[in-house]
């Protein structure tokens, strides 16, 4: 345990009242946190806690968590004098300036709990969502560190920024065979793990270096001191991180970590979120000991938050909530800082989430590099050391339906980490999907006897999403986004077989989508600036931008109906948004009221039948029809994917297939 600060009073509750009345809010330190955010409200809630604990009341739950965090590096003595300060201020003024509105006026006998955060989050989660210095990234997007400069110019402003990779298959825990290798926590450890993606996992990441793009000190021509530190969040056994201090650093430097003291982060995850905090200092202080221990309790603090407010809806809920969160503790970290060192020692500060995907490409790909910049620009290259964590892989299931009866569902024997793409070519119903163990896209087929071929490599295309088929002229025509971002495009015969893969431009993200209008290949993908595009013909050129300037984050669907091609997406919102083609641009057919989904749906075409397939935010499989209006949706008995379905018609019957969730 560090030496506590040692309180010099008046200095520091001087700034902190100049900071609460609103007399700073033109200083960097004002800006920062802003006027009434509800990014502050740990902050409040701290303050708040320490005026009841100076006036003899006991602090909430929420109020204690963040005294004691405080308190690794302040002495009770102080911690009460912060609480006086901001009774003065609430008495003088009724709200302090950078302190949100439930703050206003309460009395010290309210305590502000973690109930109470729990009513406040709706407000708080969209405030964080709305900064342009969070955002939420999927992780297999390329090169997703340069593709947001509007990130990068916040994140550069506040000196501070947060991202979460989403947890694409977090949902889902993995079967059983298929995790050869992978290092597995011992099972007698005794921790406490809520099963929501399996077994527990050791994470180790290594700082190996950093790039110095610009130094704080460019504007006088100077050299800087560099330090970096770290406290990891939502894993068992993690310890803070300091780094050895670099001197003279330069503009166009790469500067190695000493393979002795470079241990960003190590410890166990069950596949929860984990969360890394990291600071780049310029400028080495005397007494570090007390800002580490620091930074690690509020870091502590975000993971017994994140665990007591996640609930249980982790795809749609967690993520925001997560960021918010972290928002919060980077606010607080600030704030206090600022009563103690000069805030320009901290270059930038950003906290980075990991789900179980993002995770297993770091393991698989080796190295990451995350960008700080603030007032120097550094980027931050991470290597992975130990064993691999698989993907969250799954066998395929299939749900059949006759009429209007849904079979049971069966296992198939094929393993895969996405959703499948079925067509119908010829007399055979044609499946794709990635192969676990190297993303490889992997074919088979079956006959109308329900007898599936074995499956075989794609050549050698390899992707992080979905691929996607269709039978047009005649030819079977796939289409897969690449690990590089680009198109790659065969077609096939049974005479010819499949064609060598094309490679087209890049700048695409997500799984295309495949569909055949007027007798030829049209295809819907989404592009790296958040924009859907469609193109036709085979060809794949000429690419035609969105009219209708729908934003997703998961890939659209498509289906033929009568003479117009449909398309349909699930929104932003959750609801599904529909809208056809008649050969020219896309026309708005509304949002299917009371309908939401989790994932992107799926469209399926027979005659004047069209159906959508799509998982619910409740995590069952729903399916409806359209006859000229959709008809009410059902759930498919004893289906529960873990993410988009994939849908076909075959020999007059429908085929849904899907990854289940454990």
């Amino acid at each position: 345990m560090p030496e506590k600060v040692d309180p010099t009073g008046n200095e520091r509750l001087e700034r902190l009242r100049a900071l609460l009345s609103g007399a700073r809010a033109q200083e960097h330190a004002g800006l920062a946190l802003g006027r009434g955010s509800y990014g502050n409200a740990l902050m409040g809630a701290m303050l708040h806690g320490a005026d009841r604990m100076r006036q003899g009341h006991e602090p909430t739950d929420l109020e204690r968590l963040l005294l004691d965090a405080v308190g690794s590096v302040l002495s009770d003595e102080e911690v009460k004098a912060w609480g006086g300060v901001y009774r003065e201020v609430v008495d003088a003024d009724g709200q302090p300036t950078v302190l949100p509105r439930m703050f206003a006026r309460r009395a010290v006998e309210e305590g502000y709990s973690i109930e109470d955060l729990k009513r406040d989050l709706p407000a708080m989660v969209d405030e964080a969502m709305s900064m342009a210095n969070t955002q939420i990234v999927d992780p297999r997007t390329p090169d997703r560190e340069v593709n947001d400069p509007a990130f990068l110019a916040a994140m550069r402003e506040a000196k501070f920024g947060v991202t979460a990779f989403a947890a694409v298959d977090d949902r889902m825990i993995p079967d059983a065979a298929g995790l050869e290798g992978a290092e597995q926590a011992p099972q007698d450890r005794g921790e406490d793990q809520d099963g929501r993606s399996g077994p527990p996992w050791h994470v180790r990441i290594l700082a190996d270096s950093f790039y110095v793009h610009r130094t704080v000190g460019d504007q006088w021509g100077s050299h800087d001191e560099i330090f970096w530190t770290a406290a990891g969040s939502g894993g068992s056994g993690a310890r803070s991180f300091r780094s050895q201090e670099f001197k003279d650093v330069g503009k166009d430097q790469t500067r190695t970590f000493s393979t002795n003291q470079n241990t960003l982060f190590e410890g166990w995850t069950s596949g929860d979120y984990l969360g890394v905090n990291i600071i780049c200092w310029e400028k080495d202080q005397e007494n570090d000991p007390w800002r580490e221990a620091l930074h690690k309790a509020l870091t502590d603090a975000m993971t017994a938050l994140n665990r007591t407010l996640a609930f249980d809806d982790f795809v749609t809920g967690v993520l925001p909530l997560w960021i918010s969160i972290g928002v919060q503790v980077a606010n607080m970290f600030i704030s206090v800082m600022l009563e103690f060192v000069n805030y320009s020692d901290i270059s930038c500060q950003r906290t980075i989430g990991m789900g179980r995907y993002e995770l297993a490409m770091l393991s698989q790909g080796g190295t990451a590099t995350w960008k700080f910049d603030g007032d120097g620009h550094h980027d931050l290259r991470v290597k992975w050391s130990g064993v691999k964590i698989p993907f969250a892989e799954g066998f395929l299931r299939c749900s059949i339906r006759s009429g209007t009866t849904w079979r049971t569902p069966v296992r198939l024997p094929f393993r895969t980490i996405t959703t499948p793409a079925l067509a119908v070519h010829g007399d055979r119903l044609h499946a794709l999907f990635l192969r676990p163990s190297d993303q490889v896209v992997m074919w088979a087929s079956m006959d109308s006897s329900g007898t599936w071929s074995t499956a075989t490599p794609l050549g050698g295309d390899q992707s992080w999403y979905a691929p996607a088929l269709t039978s047009a002229g005649g030819v079977l025509h796939y289409a897969v986004t690449g690990k590089n971002g680009s198109l790659w495009t065969r077609t096939y015969t049974p005479a010819t077989g499949w064609t060598p893969a094309k490679v087209g431009g890049g700048g695409w993200k997500y799984a295309p989508a495949l569909a055949t209008y007027k007798d030829q290949p049209w295809l819907v993908i989404h592009g790296l600036d958040e924009n859907l595009y469609h193109a036709k013909n085979g060809a794949w050129t000429s690419w035609q931008k969105d009219n209708l300037g729908w934003r997703l984050s998961t890939h659209a669907a498509l289906a033929t109906r009568g003479d117009r091609i449909w398309r349909v997406v699930t929104g932003m919102d959750n609801h599904i948004h529909t809208s056809f083609n008649g050969g020219g641009t896309w026309a708005h057919q509304g949002v299917v009221p009371n309908w939401r989904a989790s994932h992107a749906p799926a469209l399926a075409a027979n005659g004047s039948t069209l159906t959508i397939l799509m998982r619910g935010t409740d995590g069952s499989l729903w399916a409806a029809d359209y006859d000229g209006s959709w008809q009410t949706a059902r759930t498919v008995p004893g289906a529960a994917p873990k993410e988009a379905p994939a849908a076909a018609y075959y020999d007059h019957k429908l085929y849904a297939m899907y990854l289940q969730t454990a």
